[in-house]
């Protein structure tokens, strides 16, 4: 029977892995670390649930996916609310115009409202979000986080994810994600990653690189990369950057709660933090004792792609993924957030890897 080898153990790895196994074809998968799910990660103190690589909330709008994850692990009816420190208040993000006009600066903001484009500007990240919001809102919601979670002056950065992920609300409606289908997995996201790797050979602590080829490509039909691709070529033509976070976790027993909500953005230059994430919001636990990280950013992690105005760390992946495509061996395919260095959440990875299975049974059919 045709083989397919997935490089990669994390929710793309794994969801590719499962789609084949489930149409009856013969996969393996090989992951370099000691566990599988990457960074999709639930601890527990005290029995007190909480994620220690950061927030991950599912939200999507393609009923494909989430049936597929439904399927797997029952999904708790969650709706993300974010606030955040701003204007020495606790407001809603994205902001809402209605409570601004409570604000004791509110006429100057409304004038800046009122001399905006009437399209953002998209030269770079800066410049959208201030054509968006004026630079008051710009500099109390944005700027300073911006800093901090990049590590660049926003100048620098890309617009071209802003508009899917900077607002500004007059509608009342406080949830961050508007789509249909919201949940966080019962018992955290291993239920999920271990039903997509339900049957599915694996082997664990072996990391892939380039030398690693003709193993890899030995009696596969078809290859799926999903780790990072200047990782998989020892960075030989330098190293994409990204931008990684570390969590510092405090668990506080005879606490029900301490944030108002899932996640308390920080954008304050004065504070080291970007965020603060109390996990049992999103877990629906109750009783005595909450978990509550703190995200510092900048640690020596691949979390998030740094997408620079001048396009320079696109380039250099797409150079990469032409290496890859141009080696020896049997067809293969790139999937998740790694090996297309992109900023995408988990439902566009899922869909990714529907989309590529696809192409792989495809070719696997006609040969």
């Amino acid at each position: 029977m045709a083989l397919v080898r997935v490089i990669g153990a994390g929710l793309a790895g794994a969801a590719v892995a499962h789609l084949l196994h489930r149409a009856g074809r013969a996969v393996e998968v090989v992951e370099g670390d000691p566990t599988w799910g990457g960074q999709l990660r639930t601890a527990s103190a005290a029995g007190v649930l909480y994620e220690p690589a950061g927030a991950h909330i599912f939200h999507t709008a393609d009923t494909e996916v989430w049936e597929l994850v439904t399927s797997l692990v029952p999904m708790l009816p969650y709706r993300h609310v974010v606030r955040t420190e701003a204007f020495d208040r606790v407001l809603s993000w994205p902001p809402q115009l209605a409570e601004l006009r409570e604000l004791p600066g509110w006429a100057g903001i409304e004038r800046e409202l009122a001399a905006r484009p009437a399209v953002p500007r998209a030269d770079n990240f800066e410049s959208w979000c201030v054509g968006l919001m004026g630079e008051t809102l710009y500099h109390e919601f944005i700027e300073g986080y911006t800093r901090k979670q990049w590590g660049e002056d926003p100048k620098n950065l890309t617009a071209a994810w802003a508009p899917k992920r900077i607002e500004l609300r007059d509608d009342g409606y406080t949830d961050l994600f508007r789509d249909p289908h919201q949940g966080w997995p019962d018992g955290g996201y291993p239920r999920l990653v271990d039903g997509l790797l339900r049957g599915v050979p694996v082997v664990m602590g072996q990391r892939i690189t380039i030398d690693d080829w003709d193993d890899v490509c030995a009696g596969a039909d078809a290859v799926v990369i999903t780790c990072a691709l200047d990782e998989f070529f020892a960075e030989h033509l330098g190293r994409l950057p990204w931008r990684g976070v570390r969590l510092v976790n405090h668990y506080l027993p005879g606490v029900d709660h301490v944030l108002p909500c899932g996640v308390l953005n920080t954008p304050s230059p004065l504070l080291a933090h970007t965020r603060a994430i109390e996990t049992k919001w999103m877990s629906g636990q109750t009783g005595p004792g909450t978990v509550v990280s703190y995200e510092y950013p900048g640690a020596p992690a691949r979390h998030y792609p740094i997408d620079d105005v001048a396009g320079a760390n696109r380039a250099l992946a797409r150079r990469y993924l032409d290496e890859l495509h141009a080696l020896p061996g049997p067809p293969r395919y790139v999937a998740g957030r790694l090996a297309t260095y992109a900023y995408i959440d988990m439902d566009q990875v899922i869909r990714q890897a529907m989309n590529i299975t696809r192409r792989v049974l495809d070719q696997l059919t006609t040969g």
